[in-house]
């Protein structure tokens, strides 16, 4: 018998497989390797400000407590960072936004992302075009990629690991079985009638790294060891196309304060989030087989927030201890 089935291998399913393996549990992780995986190609961009209106997420200094706390055995392992602190630059687009950015800047529960105002002639300086200036604010980019390799690498050789499609037959020595497959969980016979909303994101490879990151819709992060990441779009349909000229003109067009000679793609790729209509998680028990369970639904914001519910999941699978309200799965009616 094993304790527990994790059926998926993106940043959901390695997150919360690592804390059940160290809560000394006989886990192993499944892995199809499909096409469109969102965590193989995702930026890691981790924002305490969200949107227009520069909002605070949900539990988000807890979500940043939870990063520190479960990356840094990994990072020591690696012996590098795996999170890298960012200044991001939000280049404000009207006087509005601006207006909006000088009082929410003064709001004490602000004041841990150090935030800053900076004028349009700054911008000058660095080459950018923003007629009304931009705030700063500090954020983190989490290496996704470089997580789950090691992840991989360690799952393989404490023999935790199985590639290959899940076939309920074949699991009947798994005494749990949680799913964490990313948007294939549309097709998912004990999940998939829940109300999900998966969306295509495309990102961009810069040839040009530069000096600052920076936000106004669209984002661009400088990559190492050189050259920048910029994305990125949301597509509800046509979910499995790969990259498109659409969405690298939607990206290129939304940069429109970096000059067009530092914007040479050197590459283009796409995955599919794993998104929900109301943009909460979605996570917890099957209603009638108790043997199954989901872990899923975590959209853009996994690089934020998956350590922190990963951690309420364990707590829920091995002590039963309740799931944060707006994440658990028994807020929907029973299909």
């Amino acid at each position: 018998m094993i304790d527990f089935l994790i059926v998926g291998h993106g940043l959901a399913g390695s997150v919360l497989a690592h804390l059940l393996l160290q809560s000394g549990k006989r886990v192993v992780v499944l892995e199809a390797a499909l096409p469109h995986s969102a965590s193989k190609v995702a930026a890691g961009l981790v924002n305490p400000l969200i949107g227009p209106k520069f909002n605070v997420p949900l539990h988000m200094e807890k979500c940043l407590r939870a990063n520190e706390r479960f990356f840094r055995p990994f990072e020591d392992e690696l012996g590098r960072s795996l999170q890298r602190e960012l200044s991001l630059h939000r280049i404000l687009t009207s006087s509005e936004q601006r207006e909006l950015w000088l009082k929410k800047s003064k709001r004490p529960d602000l004041l841990p992302y150090d935030p800053k105002t900076r004028p349009p002639e700054d911008y000058q300086s660095l080459g950018l075009d923003a007629p009304f200036g931009g705030g700063i604010h500090l954020a983190r980019q989490l290496d996704v990629s470089g997580f789950l390799r090691h992840s991989e690498e360690k799952l393989r050789q404490d023999d935790c690991w199985l590639d290959g499609a899940f076939a309920e037959e074949e699991w009947t020595h798994a005494e749990k079985i949680v799913f964490c497959e990313g948007f294939r969980v549309t097709g998912n016979p004990w999940f998939g009638d829940l109300p999900f909303a998966p969306a295509q994101g495309e990102i961009l490879s810069l040839h040009t790294a530069l000096p600052v990151a920076a936000s106004n819709g669209k984002w661009i992060v400088p990559d190492d060891p050189k050259g920048s990441l910029a994305g990125s779009t949301w597509k509800h349909e046509s979910l499995e196309s790969g990259p498109t000229d659409e969405g690298k003109d939607e990206i290129l067009q939304g940069l429109d304060f970096v000059p067009a000679g530092l914007l040479e793609v050197t590459d283009h790729l796409s995955g599919v989030r794993s998104g929900t209509r109301d943009r909460d998680p979605i996570i917890g028990r099957h209603w009638e087989n108790h043997r199954m369970h989901l872990f899923n639904g975590f959209g853009s914001r996994g690089a934020t927030t998956l350590a922190f519910y990963a951690r309420r999941m364990r707590d829920f699978l091995l002590d039963n201890r309740p799931l944060p309200l707006e994440g658990d799965l028994g807020r929907f009616a029973r299909p």
